[in-house]
């Protein structure tokens, strides 16, 4: 078992944003520039995955917020409020992770030549 204590966590406060650039396995190519070393069908995968994943979470977040609209405000505990930002932050901090593998996978592909994706 790692302590975690023990480690330095860099960017504690966007956790999916790091996890995702740890996860990404880079290779650089001879302009400095990040590439994704995986085949181009699993690129246009994890394009697609990463579209849906981001519509379900912008969806999601809608929905959350017309909830919290509707409800009266004093139905809601300082608890309750202080725990709906906390994942609203986490949400959103995923969806921008998500946003981030989506575009370095556009920009592979379309260095590729690909087009139908």
């Amino acid at each position: 078992m790692i302590n975690a204590t023990a480690l330095k966590i860099s960017n504690a406060e966007s956790p999916f944003t790091e996890l995702f650039s740890i996860l990404k396995t880079h290779e650089v190519q001879s302009n400095e520039l990040p590439i994704l070393p995986h085949s181009t069908k699993k690129i246009k995968i994890i394009y697609q995955h990463t579209e849906n994943a981001i519509s379900l979470l912008l969806q999601g977040l809608q929905n959350v917020g017309q909830l919290i609209g509707t409800r009266k405000r004093s139905t809601l505990s300082n608890s309750e409020v202080n725990n709906i930002g906390f994942f609203i932050s986490a949400i959103s901090n995923l969806t921008e992770a998500l946003n981030v593998l989506r575009l370095d996978a556009d920009y592979i592909l379309k260095q590729r030549g690909e087009t139908d994706y």
